[in-house]
């Protein structure tokens, strides 16, 4: 006997912030295209210090890694043997016998409460003042980055989510900032979901970074993974990104957004394993943070970018971004908003792995690119991105 395929048609109701004719005006008078010549070098000296902070909280966030690596290095070379056989033996459990970023990691929310993270998201203690006026959301465009979550609908906590990101981006921060942190209220607009933001492998051998990745709720990206945390049942939820490092190198400010998604089905057959629904997510501005040397498809850069991704995992787009004290270059993001868009979701039966079939993977595969674009379509405008087009490719065109 076959199972019978649910629909995949949401009836949650859905919620479309208001835009005022006022805030319209107000927004228009307020957009001004900079010049080269009026655009500044460095950093003036007078800039407020809540946007040193938060440039700060960036700069903090991308050097954790490396100093995780630097004190690896110096324990290494410590004088004292008991300091350096016991980095030896956390090394040893981390090889060989570490678990938890597969099992579901050691969330610890006090950690992503932290008011650090708000920084990171752009939002400075004027925020309670500022949302009096009705064109405060256009006032924080002036912000770093600022980074907002906006909910279209409801997710009842009574089934496991894939939530897919989408684009990736350069590092994609608003997957980040988003759903790895409380900064932008994702427990106060989800709750009842308990989300894990998944990401490579190779992160979690890093000493000391992999725990601190752990305790942002973030876990490996692996098959195993995925199944440890779906298995746990109602509200337990994991996010993908689902265009992964070779999507990175199509990271280009630009109208057009390149999704690697077309051959990309795994997610589908996992979600139809779990009875997991699936949520389409799409961030405005995520490939706006940072500018990235041409590297058009069947370039020799291109090539070589493939085989270094092929044989490393990683990606290695040519990118360029700002510095601390200047604007010309450096490897931080450029200030630019990120307006993420979680959408409805789409709801998948619970099948016995022997009949998710092909055709069923594509059938849903398909729905859920059809509701990604249908998410896009309809917010798009709101950004400047109205004759912004999807094209979806898969990992050979």
């Amino acid at each position: 006997m076959t199972e019978e395929i649910l629909s995949t048609t949401s009836s949650a109701p859905t919620f479309e912030p208001e835009v005022t004719a006022t805030e319209k005006l107000v927004t228009e008078s307020m957009i001004i295209t900079p010049t080269p010549s009026a655009t500044p070098i460095f950093a003036p000296l007078n800039t407020p210090l809540y946007r040193r902070r938060q440039t700060l909280t960036i700069l903090v966030w991308f050097l954790i890694p490396w100093f995780c690596l630097y004190l690896s290095f110096i324990l290494l070379r410590s004088q004292n043997w008991y300091v350096v056989s016991a980095f030896i033996a956390y090394l040893t459990w981390m090889v060989f016998f570490q678990k938890y970023p597969r099992e579901g990691g050691m969330k610890q929310q006090w950690l992503r409460r932290l008011q650090c993270w708000k920084w990171f998201a752009g939002k400075n203690k004027f925020d309670f003042f500022l949302k009096s006026f009705s064109f405060s959301r256009y006032f924080f465009y002036l912000d770093f980055f600022p980074i907002s979550l906006n909910k279209t609908c409801d997710l009842p906590p009574d089934r496991p989510y894939i939530f897919g990101y989408h684009p990736h981006g350069i590092i994609s921060l608003g997957a980040f900032c988003n759903f790895a942190t409380e900064a932008t209220g994702f427990e106060e607009k989800y709750p009842g979901i308990d989300l894990h933001v998944l990401t490579l492998k190779v992160n979690f051998r890093v000493p000391f970074y992999g725990i601190y990745l752990s305790w942002m709720g973030i876990c490996d990206a692996s098959k195993e993974s995925c199944n440890y945390i779906l298995e746990k049942g109602n509200g337990n939820s994991i996010l993908l990104v689902l265009g992964g490092a070779k999507e990175s190198l199509d990271a280009h400010p630009s109208n057009e957004y390149i999704l690697t998604l077309k051959n990309r089905k795994g997610f589908v057959r996992i979600g139809l394993a779990h009875g997991a629904s699936l949520v389409p997510i799409f961030s405005f501005g995520e490939n706006d943070l940072y500018g990235q040397v041409a590297n058009p498809r069947g370039s020799r850069l291109r090539r070589i970018q493939l085989a270094i991704q092929k044989r490393m995992g990683y990606a290695t787009p040519f990118f360029k971004g700002r510095g601390i004290f200047q604007y010309a270059i450096g490897f931080l993001p450029v200030r630019h908003p990120i307006d993420t868009y979680v959408g409805a979701p789409i709801q998948l039966p619970k099948l016995g792995r022997d009949k998710i079939t092909p055709e069923i993977v594509d059938k849903y595969h398909g729905e859920y690119m059809e509701a990604l674009k249908r998410l896009f379509d309809t917010y798009k405008a709101r950004h400047g991105n109205a004759n912004s087009t999807i094209k979806y490719v898969n990992d050979h065109d």
